[in-house]
């Protein structure tokens, strides 16, 4: 089974070995970008059976390169979460946040995204290329969503308050605010929680315009060598074992009962068709607007 992942190690390596340990079906395993992953396999020079990653917007933009399926859990997902026309699997909820720095942050923390676009924080702001993460291409358009106002307009406010940077990966989005090289930054609630618990001074805040929690998930390549086996992959992330295992070892909320409840967030009325069929007009307009912003 060939498999693009755009997990971290800490997350695609433990549930690699179980299922090769349970299946007797071994994995080969490439990692990168979301949105860099997804774009090789639309260009058909890959040999990839299964996306593990990304977030529900960015899979259903790529909904063509992919063959349905629906797993033998499917029922057990929670309504919300399920894929329509089952291109994609939801794998667990990710609501999206911010972070600050509580040691370089004493006084007046961000309060939601408008904070975003506040001078103040101008070139203190850690956020990832949104060309390469997928959960940052979540953060950009959950921002747009979430705020009134011109949408091109507040992207423009936005990218220009980066100051002309931008992190090359989601996961150095913590790690940048807990050095204090940024004071604040979006990132998952998943990957902020196990900064906290590694000791780092940080501190999540939910956004007060609400924020989105959307699922990522994974999906069979259409005409893969290896349907079977990544269809094989799919129920056994979503077996109640490993949905378990989410919320126990992975501060990541899972999509079938109890745990991928979102009450205690307020959440956006987040469009995933707008989100997903806007893509590449918004990535090349978030491109502009950030080469062109002054440094």
């Amino acid at each position: 089974l060939v498999i693009y992942t755009s997990h971290k190690q800490e997350v695609y390596e433990p549930l690699v070995r179980e299922f090769e340990q349970r299946t007797g079906i071994w994995v080969e395993l490439e990692t990168g970008g979301t949105t860099e992953l997804l774009e090789r396999i639309a260009r058909g020079d890959t040999d990839c059976d299964l996306m593990l990653g990304g977030g529900a917007d960015s899979l259903s933009a790529y909904a063509s390169c992919f063959s349905p399926y629906y797993s033998v859990y499917n029922d057990n997902i929670l309504p919300r979460y399920r894929s329509a026309d089952g291109s994609y699997s939801p794998f667990s909820v990710l609501p999206v946040v911010l972070i600050y720095n509580t040691k370089l942050v004493r006084m007046n923390p961000p309060e939601g995204w408008e904070s975003l676009l506040d001078s103040a924080w101008r070139g203190r702001i850690a956020f990832a290329d949104p060309e390469v993460s997928g959960s940052s291409y979540t953060g950009l358009c959950t921002l747009l969503q979430a705020l009134p106002g011109d949408r091109e307009e507040n992207l423009k406010k936005f990218a220009y308050n980066l100051k002309g940077r931008q992190l090359s990966s989601s996961g150095e989005v913590v790690s940048a605010v807990a050095e204090g090289s940024c004071y604040i930054g979006v990132t998952l609630e998943e990957t902020a929680l196990k900064g906290i618990a590694e000791g780092y001074d940080i501190a999540i805040i939910y956004p007060r315009e609400g924020t989105s929690a959307l699922p990522d998930g994974a999906a069979v390549v259409s005409g893969c060598a290896h349907e079977a086996n990544a269809r094989s992959f799919i129920d056994f992330m979503l077996s109640p074992e490993i949905q378990q295992m989410l919320e126990e070892d992975f501060s990541r909320r899972g999509v079938c009962g109890p745990g991928g409840e979102t009450e205690d967030i307020k959440l956006i009325d987040y469009d995933i068709s707008w989100a997903s069929g806007e893509q590449k007009n918004l990535l090349s307009l978030w491109r502009a607007q950030f080469e062109g912003a002054e440094k």
